[in-house]
């Protein structure tokens, strides 16, 4: 790639507003020239080092894959170098020499060995976005004591059980505020709003008559964006805006924090109350209470990860199902049925595990526009890996194209298909949504029981089409439409039963 087409690329994804910071950027770029062998840590070894391309100094691949990314077309870039160098092949991504695995055997060998020969890792702009206490930057013990605080305490089945009829009210009240009484709405802000209304909520307690509730919803949208960027940290960059964007979501933390803490004393909340109340509540099994840096850094992942990832799934999901009306239709008979029995009372928590096939939906829309698409571990020493040798510092990533995308394991993969989730589903490893090993997804139950309660209320009260059935969508980095999704939506015949709620005819 020509110098012209490296930075037509940072043009492209960084904006117009980033240009002055670009020169700099690719003065830094120059001089990165001589510290590029030392970093790539290449070195004479048997077996050699999986063959690939380390792309241009300090920056790597890492444009063409956010090109990629933002063209939704990630799998070229892997079908490319695979075609080209074979299943295990180098690159250079986010400052990092990368080797790439995939496919079950590569998915398999990195859940297996995390702690052993890999540790997980993240981009450098991540962890200085969220924080370096958050639960997804933290390794081995400090990990596993820090996950058990949540597991034990929150993300498990009976700690989301307690939380259902809040999220089931939530829904309610955002359906009639942003979904009764319109023809048209845009799916995308107006997806997000309900899950963040879901996570500030259920997470902070922090609900809509707040003035910090709109204040750290508008701030999440700086964070989000600078998450998966190339780490300038200069004005301008989109970098810098989440950075600064973190400052401000802390400021706001700090004043919740400092009024839960009264709450206890005064014995005014219980720790049941939020997740928030449950981290100022509950010791390691050392004893240990986490401190209010651990606990902001890790409110402000789970925001990321049960706000903006649900939010994305969701919208998918209403997409294809608009696009799959036989889909559509067995995901409403379904939901009819659950509230057949519930004469109006909010649903629990085992209704959500009633819906089969609404989670087969869920399961496939997740295969083909997961929120998470590639994460990173750091090896630890030396290794080999099909025949060649991996080496100790590299990042070793997977990335769920590879197997979410391989007819191999999928026939006809780009065809949305639940089906495809009958019975015990997919092989084991090639199904990765929440990824896996000791680091798989802290939340994935929490996200289930989120959408679950959303497309029942949904799916049972309205109708849906797609203002632009071709709407590309792209990755930004998670799945988000270029238009926001517009729909035009009516609501489904009802009439009312002797419990004055409304059950759905057949239209």
């Amino acid at each position: 790639m020509k110098m012209e087409g490296i930075i037509g690329q940072v043009e492209q994804l960084a904006g117009k507003t980033e240009w002055a910071a670009v020169g700099v950027a690719l003065v830094a770029v120059v001089v990165g020239l001589v510290l590029w062998k030392c970093s790539s840590g290449l070195k004479r070894v048997t077996p050699p080092v999986p063959p690939g391309s380390l792309g241009w100094p300090v920056l790597g691949e890492t444009l063409e894959l956010l090109s990629a990314k933002r063209a939704n077309i990630a799998d070229q870039f892997y079908k490319a170098r695979v075609a080209k160098y074979g299943e295990v092949f180098k690159t250079h991504l986010f400052l990092d020499p990368v080797v790439s695995v995939g496919g079950a055997d590569g998915n398999k060998f990195l859940f297996s060995n995390e702690n052993k020969l890999v540790q997980n890792s993240w981009p450098p702009s991540m962890i200085k976005i969220l924080g370096k206490d958050t639960i997804i930057n933290q390794v081995g013990e400090r990990h596993r004591k820090l996950r058990r605080i949540f597991t034990s305490n929150f993300f498990n089945p009976e700690g989301i059980a307690l939380y259902v009829s809040r999220m089931d009210a939530i829904t309610r009240d955002h359906i009639a505020k942003h979904w009764e009484g319109k023809d048209s709405i845009l799916g995308v802000p107006t997806v997000r709003e309900f899950t963040y209304s879901v996570a500030a909520d259920i997470f902070m307690s922090l609900r809509e008559t707040d003035p910090r509730y709109r204040a750290l919803s508008q701030t999440m949208e700086d964070v989000i964006q600078g998450v998966l960027q190339v780490p300038i940290n200069l004005p301008g960059t989109v970098y810098h805006k989440g950075w600064v964007g973190r400052g401000n979501m802390n400021a706001i933390l700090d004043t919740l924090i400092s009024e839960r803490k009264q709450e206890l004393e005064q014995g005014k909340a219980s720790s049941k109350k939020d997740l928030l109340t449950m981290m100022l509540t509950t010791p390691n099994e050392d004893g240990i209470m986490l401190n209010d840096d651990q606990m902001k850094d890790n409110v402000n992942n789970m925001l990321f990860a049960g706000h903006e990832t649900s939010s994305s799934t969701m919208a998918v999901a209403l997409k294809y199902l608009y696009l799959n009306p036989e889909c559509l239709k067995k995901v409403l008979q379904e939901q009819r049925e659950i509230a057949k029995d519930k004469n109006g009372a909010p649903l629990d928590y085992s209704d959500t595990r009633k819906m089969k096939y609404t989670w087969q939906v869920v399961q496939e829309t997740l295969r083909l526009q997961p929120p998470v698409q590639q994460a990173f571990r750091t090896a630890l020493q030396n290794f080999q890996y099909a025949g060649y040798t991996i080496l100790k510092g590299w990042k070793v990533s997977w990335a769920s194209d590879r197997s979410h995308l391989d007819p191999k394991y999928f026939p006809n993969p780009e065809k949305f298909d639940p089906s495809r989730f009958e019975g015990s589903g997919p092989p084991p490893y090639v199904y990765i949504p929440f990824g896996g090993g000791p680091h798989i997804c802290l939340g994935n139950e929490f996200a289930r029981t989120v959408i679950m309660v959303f497309l029942h209320h949904i799916v049972l009260n309205f109708e849906w089409k797609l203002v632009d059935p071709d709407e590309t969508i792209c990755i930004d980095p998670l799945p988000i439409f270029s238009k926001s999704l517009a729909l035009q939506i009516q609501k489904r015949p009802q009439v009312p039963n002797s419990y004055g709620r409304h059950l759905l005819i057949d239209p």
